[in-house]
């Protein structure tokens, strides 16, 4: 008889165990839009989790959501076909392994569509280049971003922009190839979590021109702060470039003369100041010394106005004079869009200790391997103070050029003597 009963009990606690999941019921769709939709359910008691099948009507296979927490009573599905009626259906999972699970429950419908999410309008495309052009559009009030995308007329691959803020009506379509038509359109995002997305545009098109290089033809000066002997002075270097230029590559200064004090400094230090003006950009950077390797040597690099280190120059005191060298980050296409950029070195350049000329050469190498020189010269004189020099000339006489006394003139060259005999000219410009 106790046998009989225990068989008994076996049975009850294995219907018990794999007993039926109750069938998600009251199943509804809200908050439908173009590409998404909100899915609804009654809570199931003794749920594990949760698994949901969807497709458009008409169409195979089933799209599915799994294990879904069993906490939740909604869901949204992503990634639709706008315009598509769908149905979905959802069971209940009342075991880790799916092998104790409900039935579907009935079937619900949607309609992908919406009168939310109004779709940008007033494409146009201009400031077209060789490899690139600037999209532009009507603002939608209502939007919270914007996407764009854009491909070879008649091909099948898009290529996505990255999204645009609300209130920013243009974008430019970079990297594109010379003497080809495109098309392009776009979509507005009407909230925060990209679900409630307009339609994409219609499409409009433009043609980029063919590209024609310019020769290498860098425009370069340069300038000290101070030309007198033996003093701290500001080396300013300031470059422009035409567009469709080759690209600098290598860049190589060198004087004759004059040496940078490096044991003046420390790592950290800021040295200088670099801009870059362009079409598109305007970057202000610091220059700050970084690596020193003795009295002769150091690295000074380049920090935007972020704090990200987008370069570097090595400096150096060579027999001669200094040298100053960098290589440029490539870009990828070997032309320039056409800029201004200025390197200034303060203080750090210590003029040379006797009268002459100093000479500044410039080396630029194209990313194309072409070459320029640029030489420069800047006369350094070893002068002593204005006061020095009129407290020497006291009692002196003032001639003409021809020898003859004259009384003290502005705007004329005259000649001093000085207590000692010599004789200088002199003019004071008024």
């Amino acid at each position: 008889m106790k046998k009989y009963l225990a068989i008994i009990l076996i049975i009850c606690q294995s219907v018990n165990m794999f007993s039926q999941c109750g069938v998600p019921q009251n199943t509804f769709s809200d908050n439908v839009y173009f590409f998404s939709a909100n899915l609804n359910w009654n809570n199931v008691n003794n749920v594990h989790h949760y698994k949901i099948r969807y497709k458009a009507i008409n169409t195979s296979p089933w799209s599915y959501k799994n294990n879904i927490d069993s906490l939740l009573t909604s869901k949204v599905l992503n990634n639709l076909v706008d315009n598509s009626t769908y149905i979905w259906q959802i069971r209940s999972h009342c075991d880790t392994i799916n092998n104790n699970y409900s039935n579907w429950s009935q079937v619900d419908t949607f309609f992908t569509s919406t009168t939310l999410c109004p779709t940008p309008n007033g494409l146009t495309t201009n400031n077209i280049t060789y490899n690139s052009a600037q999209a532009n559009w009507n603002n939608v009030p209502t939007a919270d971003r914007y996407r764009v995308h854009y491909r070879i007329y008649n091909t099948n691959n898009w290529q996505n922009l990255g999204l645009i803020n609300s209130g920013v009506n243009f974008t430019n379509i970079p990297i594109l190839q010379q003497n080809t038509t495109y098309e392009w359109q776009i979509m507005a995002y009407h909230d925060s979590t990209l679900n409630m997305g307009s339609l994409w545009s219609a499409s409009d098109t433009f043609t980029t021109s063919i590209f024609v290089p310019a020769p290498f033809n860098p425009i370069i000066s340069t300038s000290l702060s101070s030309t007198q002997c033996n003093t701290p002075s500001s080396l300013l270097v300031q470059i422009n470039q035409s567009q469709n230029e080759p690209d600098i590559g290598n860049s190589t200064i060198t004087t004759d003369g004059g040496y940078f004090n490096i044991s003046s400094v420390s790592s950290g230090d800021s040295v200088g100041y670099a801009v870059l003006n362009s079409a598109t950009q305007n970057i202000n950077s610091t220059l700050r010394v970084g690596l020193i390797a003795g009295a002769n040597y150091a690295i000074i690099n380049s920090y935007d106005s972020s704090g990200s280190l987008i370069g570097f120059f090595a400096i150096e005191n060579t027999s001669s004079g200094v040298r100053v060298s960098t290589t440029s980050p490539n870009d990828g296409n070997n032309y320039s869009a056409g800029y201004t950029s200025q390197i200034n070195f303060t203080n750090l350049f210590v003029t040379p200790n006797i009268s002459g000329d100093l000479h500044i050469v410039i080396e630029l190498e194209s990313e194309l391997n072409d070459l320029i020189f640029y030489s420069d010269t800047i006369n350094i004189q070893c002068l002593s103070t204005v006061n020095e020099i009129n407290q020497d000339l006291r009692d002196g006489g003032i001639y003409n050029l021809l020898g003859k006394r004259n009384k003290l003139e502005n705007n004329k060259i005259l000649l001093h003597q000085r207590k000692n005999g010599s004789i200088i000219k002199k003019i004071i410009i008024e």
